[in-house]
């Protein structure tokens, strides 16, 4: 790892470029005093900055020189972070105006930070069960097991696959032996569906993953409703065209093919088959019933004999001369 400069005065910006790191992995970058080696209370934890590895193991990043809380020797102290993360790297830096102490000892018991429980809470709603935007909650227990007072200590926590960090509450001090629990709002995005990982960390240390399981069924009942409705709306269309005469016609005594609805014009009405549409609510209204005796009775009857004798001829010559006049 490599710096743009080896010496720096607080809010300068410093160029930073790693290589040989896993492909992406997120790394923590912080300034640190007494060469980092207290751990995490050693370093300006405020200033700092996450970065994630490119494609080729490299990264190159401009850290902002922060105030470290021990003395110098100061270094610029990078670290793996998130699922799988191990290692750091550290590089010297001379910050300016910063007081400077002896080379400390490490300590005997390094910092140790163990993860209690890691769970998301929350559910069952109606925006969730549609899969409009929610929230769940992140009840993550850590108790720490070193010797080291951890203070300050920032708590990571990302939703997905992205590298944005969602908003968490200060974290105080943690003493060594005691146990704490960090409630944080995780925002759940619009039509969620499949697993969500939710993972924490604090400081670099207790990392810890929940996942979220988002099936919107809801959303996908209102979807089946949808299509059903177009399948209804299809089907009645196509009935429609039947009634015009585009669907089957019945036989009548196997010689005369008739279409659903059949208009009697000797009767003044309409003769509704039992497969038309509509034929339930027709006969509720009309509320009567033709047996085919009647009917055919009715069609068959004889013709009115004429009660008068014309003569067409004569009728005829009288129009055409009314006509010319």
């Amino acid at each position: 790892m490599t710096l743009s400069a080896a010496r720096a005065r607080p809010g300068d910006a410093v160029r930073v470029t790693g290589a040989n790191w896993p492909a992406g992995q997120l790394v923590q970058l912080v300034t640190c005093g007494e060469l980092a080696l207290p751990g995490s209370s050693s370093c300006d934890m405020r200033a700092a900055l996450a970065a994630a590895v490119g494609r080729d193991g490299g990264f190159a990043v401009s850290l902002t020189v922060g105030e470290p809380p021990r003395p110098c020797p100061c270094v610029v102290h990078v670290s793996a972070v998130g699922a799988g993360g191990g290692g750091h790297v550290d590089a010297p830096i001379e910050i300016s105006g910063h007081p400077t102490g002896p080379v400390p000892r490490p300590a005997r018991t390094p910092t140790s930070l163990e993860v209690v429980e890691a769970r998301l809470t929350g559910g069952g709603s109606l925006p969730a069960w549609l899969g409009a935007p929610h929230e769940r909650t992140l009840v993550y227990t850590v108790r720490n097991a070193g010797t080291q007072t951890l203070t300050g200590v920032p708590l990571t926590v990302r939703v997905g696959n992205g590298a944005d960090a969602v908003a968490t509450p200060p974290t105080g001090e943690l003493r060594p032996g005691e146990t704490r629990t960090y409630q944080v709002a995780v925002p759940i995005p619009f039509a969620a569906i499949g697993d969500y990982p939710v993972t924490a960390e604090l400081g670099g240390l207790g990392q810890a993953r929940a996942v979220h399981r988002a099936y919107p069924w809801g959303l996908v009942l209102l979807n089946l409703v949808g299509l059903i409705m177009i399948a209804l709306g299809v089907r009645r269309l196509l009935r429609r065209r039947r009634v015009r005469g585009y669907g089957p016609q019945l036989a009548v005594d196997g010689a005369v093919l008739l279409p659903a609805v059949v208009r009697l014009p000797d009767l003044g009405a309409y003769l509704v088959f039992d497969d038309a549409p509509g034929a339930g609510r027709m006969r509720r209204l009309a509320g009567g019933r033709l047996t085919p005796e009647d009917l055919r009775r009715l069609l068959e009857r004889e013709a009115q004999q004429p009660t008068a004798v014309v003569d067409l001829a004569a009728l005829d010559a009288f129009l055409t001369s009314r006509e010319s006049r």
